[in-house]
């Protein structure tokens, strides 16, 4: 009786060992060969019990390998989540929608991973696949753009196209890029610890028509009626602002609501009124004194109250080169839709003035009309009717400003002049290398998946690309070069 239960025992473990033993090998085999046959960075995801992932809110356990890349970057089974991301990009949640076409994912390692060297080799748990679908290369391309714009250490997502495979089947073309999230590696603000109720921490802030929770909202100076670029005038319709970062306590909500408020108004004030305010020590507005009104610039000349007033309180350098990235793309998610800032309160700061940051979501940007704006002026009537008042307030009133639109013009100029001792220019070389890369993975680039829309051809969607960002710095240059 004895040995006949060992016996029965030793069964059940093999029973349980040999599948298990036979799924990691059709996996290493199944990943030889698509490393004999691609390319391009690949993620191979295996959920547990090959379970679907369809939800938003929870991670589905899975492994993660990587293949086509260098060899400290390979992954062989780390353990991680794995869930649905975004909201439009995922049908809001509709699962029967997300069972049938390509979505955004989010993975989560159990423990920080590097991911085919993006970002310095930076190692993070957070990491997002966003769709290729038709767009296929927008996100890459605004990346490149956004890293080679911004200045200052100011943050902007790495990224790299990939294949993913979820259970073994081909999903599609994605992006690899990071989480927008406080870290070290990304947007370096100071994080509170767990239940600290102070607001002198650090705050990551987006302008969200969700309004997800916590969030606060900003009325614009009280909805003041103003007149763009193109001479339109409407009332500013107030939004919501969702906190990114870690908050505990309604304080914290309540005083980045309050300073967010009170920068607006330092904008407006000055900008359309003409009337000059800077914060006292509580972060509530006093009129600047006269010392408080005026400065030089590096090379002596003189600045605007506007600018001064304004520069004390924000940092126009950020507000320039998001500009740009934005009008440059013609994104519609510039205004409400998925657009970033931050500050931080915190002692030895280093971001202790209003920065707008991590540019973001450009699935609905470059197509259509290339001689439009979507960043300095207000949404058409028509447009807004349809999906909602998207316009920037804060772009709409500052590209009024000579001074403003001349720093504008100063940035690009020196993006589209060669520095010295290069025969190429920074967009130049921007483009430089999407095209290499279009060319490296032309083959890959072109596998479908049966989640894709039929007749798509992502290979040629990937050079009229290009195409339409060639015609744009036409339009561009007609604008802002000096």
């Amino acid at each position: 009786m004895k040995y006949r239960l060992l016996l029965i025992f030793f069964l059940l473990l093999t029973a349980l060992w040999l599948p298990q033993k036979a799924a990691a090998s059709d996996i290493k085999q199944f990943i030889k060969e698509l490393d004999a046959s691609t390319d391009i960075p690949t993620i191979c995801v295996y959920t547990k019990n090959n379970a679907e992932v369809v939800s938003r809110e929870d991670y589905v356990e899975c492994t993660v390998y990587t293949l086509n890349c260098d060899s400290k970057y390979v992954l062989n089974g780390k353990k991680a989540g794995i869930r649905v991301r975004g909201n439009s990009t995922a049908f809001e949640g509709n699962v029967d929608l997300i069972r049938k076409n390509q979505v955004p994912y989010r993975i989560k390692f159990e423990k920080k991973q590097m991911m085919f060297g993006l970002n310095s080799d930076a190692k993070c748990k957070s990491w997002v696949l966003l769709k290729g679908d038709y767009d296929l290369l927008k996100n890459d391309l605004a990346f490149r753009f956004g890293r080679s714009f911004l200045r200052n250490g100011n943050y902007c997502s790495d990224g790299i196209p990939v294949h993913l495979y979820l259970n073994g089947k081909f999903i599609g073309i994605y992006e690899l890029c990071e989480q927008s999230q406080v870290n070290k590696n990304r947007i370096n603000i100071k994080e509170p610890s767990e239940g600290y109720t102070g607001t002198d921490i650090g705050y990551l802030v987006e302008l969200d028509n969700h309004g997800e929770q916590p969030r606060f909202t900003v009325n614009y100076a009280g909805n003041a009626s103003v007149t763009d670029a193109n001479g339109v005038t409407r009332s500013l319709e107030s939004a919501f602002y969702s906190i990114k970062s870690d908050v505990y306590s309604d304080k914290q909500v309540d005083f980045i609501g309050k300073y967010i408020n009170n920068c607006f108004k330092i904008v407006y004030q000055a900008c359309e009124n003409g009337k000059y305010y800077v914060f006292d020590k509580n972060y509530d507005l006093v009129k600047a004194k006269k010392k408080q009104r005026t400065g030089t610039d590096s090379d002596g000349n003189k600045l605007t109250a506007a600018e001064v007033v304004i520069g004390k309180a924000m940092d126009l350098d950020s507000f320039v080169d998001l500009f740009l990235v934005y009008e440059l793309t013609m994104s519609r998610d510039v205004g409400e839709g998925s657009f970033y800032m931050c500050v931080d309160f915190s002692e030895n700061s280093t971001i202790n003035k209003l920065t707008f940051t991590c540019p973001w979501d450009f699935e609905w940007s470059m197509m259509g009309d290339t001689t439009g704006s979507y960043a300095k002026v207000f949404n058409s009537a028509s447009f807004a009717k349809t999906f909602g008042d998207r316009s920037n307030p804060w772009y709409v009133v500052l590209i009024k400003q000579d001074w403003f639109l001349n720093k504008v013009k100063e940035r690009w100029t020196g993006l589209r002049t060669a520095a010295s001792g290069s025969k190429t220019s920074v967009i130049d070389n921007v483009l430089s290398e999407e095209e290499d890369l279009i060319k490296k993975y032309k083959t890959d680039l072109s596998k479908k998946s049966d989640l894709d829309e039929p007749g798509i051809n992502h290979y040629s969607s990937a050079q009229s690309l290009i195409n339409w960002v060639e015609k744009r710095l036409v339009r561009m240059d007609s604008e802002y070069l000096k």
